[in-house]
């Protein structure tokens, strides 16, 4: 590339990524093993019965947590003209042991979809998220990967850690490495507040 060419990166898909600021309490951890006893198959591994976890006492610091995280992602994202308000829909845990893996997918009815990690090892816990803007027209094996070229993009993730990130970006994770159980939290969101522009004939009153 000459030296004073560029590449630009248009419209980046927006990642958030935090960490919870404290350890899970006693409370929260007794939570999520009784709500293991109440799980049901996934594809390649097992979620929680219960789909509305975080609207239960044990969870109510988390869940403040969680909806302070949502509102930064918006302003630093979206950064909104108008008061607009992301607030949690359904919530959920994964459980996902040795050999185990998740599916391929997204989260239709949602704006912003949640992770948050109970239990993970940064040695060999990861998430894999796929290039919603991937061409099939063309097939080209690059001698490197990097964020222009990439098909799909992972991210080491540990106990407490926050990821955020638009409802239809796909993700997946991997057959399950290791000797310890992953455990998550997933959450989804919609918006309150006014979308669009009345002058414009494109408002949205939520």
């Amino acid at each position: 590339m000459k030296a004073d060419a560029k590449l630009h990166a248009l419209f980046p898909t927006p990642v958030y990524e935090s960490a919870l600021d404290r350890q899970f309490t006693k409370q929260e951890i007794n939570f999520v093993k009784q709500h293991y006893k109440q799980k049901r198959k996934n594809e390649g591994n097992t979620r929680s019965i219960e789909s509305y976890v975080l609207n239960k006492t044990p969870l109510k610091n988390m869940k403040k947590f969680l909806e302070e995280q949502c509102q930064r992602y918006l302003e630093v994202a979206c950064s909104p003209k108008g008061p607009l308000k992301l607030y949690i829909t359904q919530s959920w845990f994964n459980y996902t042991h040795p050999n185990q893996f998740h599916h391929k997918h997204a989260h239709p009815n949602s704006f912003i979809s949640g992770i948050l990690y109970i239990s993970a090892d940064e040695n060999v816990d990861l998430v894999r998220f796929y290039n919603p803007r991937e061409s099939l027209m063309f097939s080209i094996e690059p001698k490197n990967i990097h964020l222009y070229n990439a098909k799909n993009w992972w991210f080491k993730i540990k106990t407490g850690q926050l990821l955020m990130f638009p409802s239809s970006l796909a993700h997946a994770v991997d057959i399950k490495k290791g000797t310890n159980s992953r455990i998550s939290l997933s959450f989804n969101t919609f918006i309150k507040g006014v979308l669009g522009d009345n002058s414009k004939l494109t408002e949205l009153k939520l």
